[in-house]
């Protein structure tokens, strides 16, 4: 996974939508191990990127 590989690269978030399973997950916090925390969104939450926290989206539109 490259997940691991964004941290250390120090991206500071970075969103990963499951369509079979219909989530997003959510990774924050980037150390050279790993996201320090990563929340999973379903159909009926919603979610503001960090760089816009003002602009919530619903993670059944980012499902399709």
């Amino acid at each position: 996974m490259k997940i691991p590989l964004y941290a250390r690269s120090g991206i500071p978030e970075v969103w990963l939508i499951d369509l079979q399973q219909e989530t997003l997950t959510v990774y924050r916090d980037p150390t050279p191990d790993g996201y320090r925390t990563a929340r999973v969104l379903h159909r009926g939450d919603s979610i503001a990127p960090a760089a816009f926290p003002e602009r919530a989206l619903a993670v059944v539109d980012l499902l399709g």
